[in-house]
């Protein structure tokens, strides 16, 4: 649901040598400029599902790149149907051979083999889709995916949106940091994370009331409610 006080889901993460968009939801574009990135500063941007709120600012930041004459390659890794992509830009009057940079769409799968330091876990957010996709024999793939980017200082991992936090349990465990979507799985698969080694879990996507409330009486302080325009280190 659009928010006054929150942005769609765009995540930048940055090492000493690359800088990653996580999902590129409405406003991405805006956000950037406002951190002061630079048209060929990203070395790629991943969609971890084709919900508008993590795929819809897409379309502006490619034309924002185009019209600030961005030269560096952009990978665009998708989570499904990354052949159909170009049809939806030529849509729009968005043509790759005019960009003035080459747009690489790639499947997500691919993203390890191409960033060592970067993968993938496909979580359950999309499973309840599976009767209309099936009934109406849609092209959907239900492909959702989490992100986790290696460090020798501690692992990131980016839930995106999932519906239980046990549908990646391997992927979170050891992690130092992990952001997690509090607005869609249940209190007590929030509370399940402080049986795992972290040293971190911000939570976003607009924690429900029940979550915010045991924040309040809970003593964990590895618990924080992710914000806006924060800049988080490992």
């Amino acid at each position: 649901m659009p928010s006054l006080e929150r942005y769609n889901s765009c995540v930048l993460v940055k090492t000493d040598t690359q800088s990653f968009l996580f999902d590129a939801g409405e406003c991405c574009s805006r956000l950037l400029l406002k951190a002061g990135i630079g048209p060929d500063e990203l070395d790629a941007v991943i969609i971890t599902h084709l919900h508008p709120d993590h795929f819809s600012g897409i379309f502006m930041l490619l034309q924002m790149w185009y019209l600030a004459k961005r030269q560096k390659p952009l990978s665009l890794y998708l989570p499904e149907r990354e052949s159909e992509f170009t049809q939806i830009l030529q849509m729009m009057y968005i043509f790759p051979s005019r960009l003035g940079f080459e747009l690489k769409l790639r499947p997500l799968e691919t993203i390890t083999a191409d960033y060592p330091r970067l993968s993938f876990y496909k979580n359950d957010h999309l499973i309840n889709y599976k009767p209309v996709i099936t009934q109406n024999n849609l092209p959907n793939q239900l492909r959702s995916y989490s992100l986790k980017l290696s460090s020798a200082k501690g692992d990131f991992v980016y839930s995106s949106d999932l519906t239980t936090t046990d549908s990646i349990a391997p992927f979170l465990r050891g992690a130092h940091t992990v952001l997690l979507d509090a607005g869609h799985p249940p209190l007590h698969q929030i509370q399940k994370l402080q049986d795992y080694e972290l040293k971190r879990i911000l939570l976003t996507h607009e924690p429900k009331p029940e979550i915010r409330e045991w924040l309040a009486k809970n003593s964990d302080n590895r618990y924080q409610i992710a914000t806006d325009h924060t800049i988080y280190h490992i």
